[in-house]
């Protein structure tokens, strides 16, 4: 899975499970230190509440659908 750099050092990078981890490193190149891994559902929704239209008439789960649910994932709206 890639990296993505935002800004400053900090990385987001989505790992197989659909969680993504956030770091902090030096370069594209550098591990960095995690700050924290946020888990599928909970990405699925925060991209949903943050997108023009929010979490309504089902767009956590086209956001899930989007991020590439992993198979053992379970798609539950989140309140």
């Amino acid at each position: 899975m890639g990296k993505f750099h935002y800004n400053d050092g900090l990385y987001f990078e989505r790992i197989a499970d659909g969680s993504v981890r956030v770091t902090r490193a030096d370069s594209f190149e550098d591990d960095g230190e995690e700050l924290f891994t946020v888990d599928c559902n909970s990405w699925a929704s925060i991209v949903a509440s943050v997108s023009e239209g929010g979490e309504h008439d089902g767009r956590f789960f086209e956001a899930l659908r989007f991020h590439g649910e992993p198979e053992n994932a379970e798609p539950k709206m989140l309140a």
